[in-house]
């Protein structure tokens, strides 16, 4: 199991290592508790999502793909709080 810790800013979503306060600024910070390839399955969608905000991509794609990183990673939560809040969230 990886644990990583994901950021949720506006309309960017960031995998971090460790967690560290200053995140906070950003977002939302979920502790994740992923299997490998779960975690590759997340790393790639974030990828993709960082790609279509650097190239100026509608917001409905953004938007879209945004909801489903919320929706993979759900299961994944540590804590039953962030859990919620990314069930919430992914519709």
């Amino acid at each position: 199991m990886i644990r990583k810790f994901m950021i949720c800013g506006k309309k960017q979503i960031y995998i971090q290592s460790k967690n560290s306060d200053g995140y906070t600024d950003i977002g939302k910070v979920i502790e994740l508790l992923l299997p490998i390839n779960d975690f590759w399955e997340l790393e790639k969608e974030v990828k993709k999502i960082n790609y279509l905000t650097a190239s100026d991509a509608p917001s409905v794609d953004v938007g879209g793909q945004y909801k489903k990183i919320l929706g993979i990673s759900s299961g994944f939560a540590v804590v039953e709080a962030d859990r919620l809040w990314l069930y919430a969230h992914r519709k």
